[in-house]
């Protein structure tokens, strides 16, 4: 009798702790690596809209944000002091896959909730959410391969422009790209390969050189919209006519496509959204709140109108990519170009980030 007595107590003091923590709500962390380009900008506002909305509704009781400016060493002290606030999860995108591993162990050994979203870690962890840069680049590597042939210069000089080297989205986005205009265009000649870090002035200075080094240029891979949209204007300002070049979805770049299209410019855009950060966090509340991956893939699909192929604890998530009739109904003039289309924050909000010059 006196056992069954001792075990309800402790049954009912773990109850009692339970309805505690949910009703003062769970506490989460963001480290994100740096927010210096304007997608990353707008990736980390699209978490914190989420977040407030969550804490307005009792779900959470506090949020943490951290920014790493690009150092990994600060990312991975970030993720220390939130392991030593006390988080319940930490949601993240990683400078580098492996660089971190150790920071995220702890914070599972520790029992928090890792969902890492964006820049993947190899580190085994709660949830991984990808969206393949592999296969953007291959997209666009094949869209340009079939522009080649189209235009009769499959064995013609492409350059390419690659983002932030050493993350794996810019190797994954290079390698998809260059396999994919490979296996339409075996005997292309890849004349330049310039690292941009997605960075519209870096990108233009770099497009101007090349086009006083290369007087034929017939095809252009870019891995982000800015580089594109400085391509654009590289080109046009020398007077070149413009060649088929790959974007992403960025307001700035849509813009372009849209005022060349009528000259014949022919692209396309891979589309990564932003709001990835919004679903990392709501996957990360559903995990608190004792559900699975399979329950994550369905918030997923109900909620963001994606359908995700699941791999143990990775969602893979993919967005279809952008058409000129795409862009043309995506593209905010009311915005500035550093806006990317496909988002859940409220325009008031956009204004304050992307406000348009007057």
């Amino acid at each position: 009798m006196k056992k069954l007595l001792t075990l309800a107590l402790a049954v009912m003091l773990c109850l009692s702790v339970c309805a505690v923590a949910s009703a003062e709500g769970f506490v989460i962390g963001f480290s994100n690596y740096n927010n210096e380009i304007s997608w990353r900008t707008q990736m980390e506002a699209e978490f914190t809209y989420r977040a407030e909305e969550l804490k307005a509704e009792g779900i959470i009781s506090e949020y943490y944000v951290y920014e790493a400016n690009g150092d990994q060493a600060k990312q991975i002290a970030d993720v220390q002091d939130l392991i030593t606030l006390g988080v319940d999860a930490i949601v993240l995108p990683t400078i580098t896959a492996d660089g971190l591993n150790a920071a995220i162990e702890e914070a599972m050994e520790e029992g928090i909730i890792v969902v890492n979203f964006d820049n993947n870690t190899t580190a085994d962890i709660s949830c991984k959410l990808t969206v393949s840069d592999y296969n953007h680049g291959w997209v666009s590597g094949q869209w340009l391969g079939d522009q080649l042939i189209a235009n009769g210069t499959e064995e013609g000089n492409v350059i390419v422009l690659r983002g932030g080297v050493g993350t794996s989205t810019d190797a994954n986005r290079y390698q998809g790209g260059v396999d994919g205009l490979l296996d339409k265009c075996p005997n292309v000649k890849i004349v330049a390969e310039e690292a941009c870090n997605w960075d519209y002035a870096t990108a233009k200075t770099t497009v101007e050189t090349l086009l006083a080094t290369y007087p034929q240029i017939d095809g252009l891979i870019s891995q982000g919209g800015a580089m594109t949209q400085a391509a654009i204007d590289a080109f046009n300002e020398a007077g070149r006519e413009l060649c088929p070049m790959t974007g992403e979805g960025g307001n700035g770049f849509m813009r372009a496509w849209i005022e060349n299209a009528d000259s014949g410019f022919q692209s396309m855009a891979f589309n990564n959204p932003a709001f990835s950060s919004r679903i990392a966090l709501d996957c990360a509340v559903t995990l608190l709140q004792g559900g699975t991956i399979e329950d994550c893939t369905a918030l997923i699909t109900e909620n963001y109108g994606v359908e995700p192929t699941v791999d143990g604890t990775v969602i893979n998530m993919a967005f279809p990519q952008i058409s000129l009739d795409d862009a043309k109904e995506l593209y905010d003039s009311t915005l500035n170009d550093d806006f990317w289309p496909g988002t859940y924050l409220p325009h008031e909000v956009l204004e304050g980030i992307f406000p348009v010059a007057n």
